[in-house]
């Protein structure tokens, strides 16, 4: 801290080059005299899931039950409140969300969403289609 406090007050500016402006000449913006220092990074890999099945299934399965609790919270609040749409057959969140009764819902089908999120979001980054296993 006293490095910094004892440091004259000067503006500062930070560069970030992603892999598309390799080709840009950044010295017109930032010229080389206001340079300090210079870092370098190496390529940037996604992340790529390592944990085992029974770990992932108890994340799954705590994420499913927050979820479901806050299902539940909003249809409690908006069932306290009176929020009731005649036209649609349901109550709806201050927002004019619908509200989903907890009891409609299980666990296990949050759950099972919670994978194929997961696996959509690994294919995504680690390529490969859907058909890929047929």
């Amino acid at each position: 801290m006293k490095q910094l406090e004892d440091a004259p007050k000067e503006k500062s500016r930070a560069l970030a080059v992603i892999h598309d402006d390799e080709g840009f000449n950044w010295s017109e913006l930032l010229p080389e005299e206001d340079a300090v220092g210079y870092a370098f990074m190496t390529k940037i890999v996604p992340f790529k899931d390592t944990r085992t099945e029974e770990v992932k299934y108890t994340n799954r399965k705590v994420s499913a039950q927050f979820m479901k609790n806050r299902m539940y919270q909003t249809w409690k609040e908006a069932k306290t409140a009176n929020r009731w749409d005649v036209d649609r057959e349901c109550y709806l969140d201050p927002k004019g969300n619908i509200a989903v009764d907890p009891d409609s819902v299980r666990v296990e089908t949050l759950t099972e969403q919670i994978e194929e999120e997961e696996e959509a979001r690994q294919r995504m980054w680690w390529g490969g289609g859907e058909d890929e296993g047929k």
